[in-house]
This record gives C-alpha cells, structure tokens and sequence, in this order.
C-alpha cells in the first residue's frame, strides 16, 4: 500500500510544535509520527542533494538556514547559518546549492549545501524577494516588489553574468514561477490574482483569473505540478484550491473547490493522487484525493500558522 511521510512546517506559537511529520496512507488515514519546536517561524522547508532538509527561520531582525538529518522518522540538527538579509520566506536546493529569498529585505542569495559560506548575493531596491527556482540550468527568481522575474545562467550551480529582466506588467506582484512540460512557464501573480503562462524570455502567452470567484479579493498563494500536467495553485481570500491544465494554447481551469482559512502552499504527494495545502489562518494542513473530478477531503492535520508541506519519503 503506497504510503508518504510529510513534513509540516509553520509559523508556530511560542514554545509549541511548529514542525511535524506524518505517515500518510494512500486512502488518507495518517498519523503523527515526530513533532518538534524550531522556533524562530520556520515558515518554508525544503529537501538537498545531501539528504538534508532545510528550514528558513522567518525572522524580522534577519535570516538564517538550519540543516536537519533525517533519521528514521526523526530530524536530527545537522548545521546552521545566517544569511543576508531579514525575512526568509523560501529556499531552493539545486545539486551542491541552496538559493533563498528573503521578501523583507528583498535579498537572493546561494549558499553551498553544508551551510558553510554565502557564494552569492543579488537584490534591488523596493525589492519583495519572494521565489527561486531552476530548470534546464538556468535560475528564475521571482521578484512580487518589482513586478519582475529574473533568469540568471548558471555555472557549477551558482549564477554567473548579468540578470535578465522579465518584466511583469505593473501591479501583477509574481510571487512563483515553475516551468511545464512543454518549455514554458506558469507564474502566479498575487497582487493582480492570476495565474500566467510565459515564454523563458517572459513573454506572456495567457493569463486568468487563478480563482473563478472573481467577486472575492485573491492573493494566490503556491503552486505546484503533478505528473499528469495538473497545476494547482492556492487562493487566498476565496479560500479554494484550483486545478489548472495548459494544453500549449489555453490555460484552462479544471476544478475549483474550498479548503481551510489563507492556503498559503501546497505540495502533490506523489504516487497517491493526493494534494495536500497548508492553511495559515486555520492553523491546519488539509489533503485531498484529486483523483476525481470533485477532489475529497482524506486528511486534516493541525498546525498552528501552518504554511509548509513536504514529502520527504515516497513507499
């Protein structure tokens, strides 16, 4: 029976559990197996090559990046470092580095994978540093401030020559962009609410509203792909979760459906058909069986300021 085990990440509340993982079955039922208390909001979580799992301590009076070994289903303290800037939202792991965004100061930066030193640093002003991400050897950078995203050649992993800017149009805020199938890029707008498919030159090629509940203000929060091609991003201020489908000329919306309070990310637990979203301000992580035209709920965890899903194991 196909089983993951998912790490939950948060907020947090003073001296309570603000990291947890859970043993997910296939039909949905799961369980609590390790829970633990980062402190200093560890808001987003991500896996490296090193087998590690990084968290970002979201902090108004700076940054930095703790390292946890996975031991069984325990997280053992591995390294950590301070990193420029105030406010780490997000982290990226590619090969031997790390990239993270801090939306406060609106610093990028790399660090080397064991934690050891910063290799390299980028920011503007007005700057909200909010999203990293590579493909086919080449960095994204999402930049919700400037209404701009930024791609960066890489060499040995780390960004080299001169940023080129794709410029969004004013006001749109992109918050994340992740590459499909066929070469190009979906890239979610926040502050205009939409979800864009864009050339690798930024270039637009369609655009809609990512919440069909165009009457309620919508903040989308993370996106994320399964293997079929599916797009699903969060909605805050609807309170849905969407299932998009760009078929190379059209950006089409397949489902919408309700989830719990501010979906601030969310993550496809492969192999199960499920998608499970981190709601903030109902403090819970929900899943869903997307198998179906009418996704259902399977699992609710608690988490309070929950704002992470990760699978770190796949069975």
């Amino acid at each position: 029976m196909k089983k993951s085990l998912i790490l939950v990440s948060g907020y947090g509340a003073p001296g309570e559990e603000d990291i947890a993982l859970y043993r997910v079955e296939a039909e949905g039922r799961g369980e609590k197996v390790y829970g633990m208390c980062h402190g200093q909001r560890p808001s987003f979580c991500c896996r490296g090559g090193t087998g590690w799992i990084y968290a970002a301590s979201e902090r108004e009076d700076g940054g930095d990046i703790t390292a946890y070994e996975l031991q069984g289903e325990n997280l053992k303290p591995a390294a950590r470092l301070a990193v420029p800037g105030r406010g780490l939202c997000h982290l990226h792991a590619w090969g031997e580095v790390l990239f993270g965004s801090c939306y406060e100061s609106g610093d990028f930066f790399a660090v080397d994978a064991k934690l050891t030193k910063i290799l390299w640093t980028f920011s503007r002003k007005d700057a909200h540093a909010h999203w990293a991400y590579t493909a086919e050897n080449v960095l994204y950078l999402a930049d919700l401030g400037n209404d701009c995203l930024y791609r960066y050649g890489l060499h040995k992993g780390v960004p080299e020559g001169e940023a080129a800017y794709l410029r969004q149009p004013h006001g749109s805020g992109p918050r994340q962009v992740l590459m499909l199938e066929d070469g190009s890029l979906a890239c979610v707008n926040e502050l205009n609410g939409t979800v864009s498919i864009l050339g690798t030159d930024g270039e637009k090629k369609a655009a809609e509203p990512a919440s069909g509940m165009t009457a309620v203000s919508n903040w989308p929060g993370g996106a994320c792909l399964d293997r079929e091609g599916t797009l699903y991003v969060c909605n805050r201020g609807p309170n849905t979760l969407a299932a998009w489908q760009w078929d190379g000329r059209r950006l089409s919306r397949r489902a919408e459906w309700g989830t719990g309070d501010w979906p601030r990310h969310i993550a496809v637990l492969s192999g199960t058909g499920h998608v499970a979203a981190a709601c903030m301000r109902s403090h819970e992580v929900i899943g869903y069986d997307c198998r179906r035209d009418i996704p259902r709920e399977v699992f609710r965890f608690p988490l309070a300021g929950a704002s992470c899903v990760l699978e770190l194991e796949s069975e």
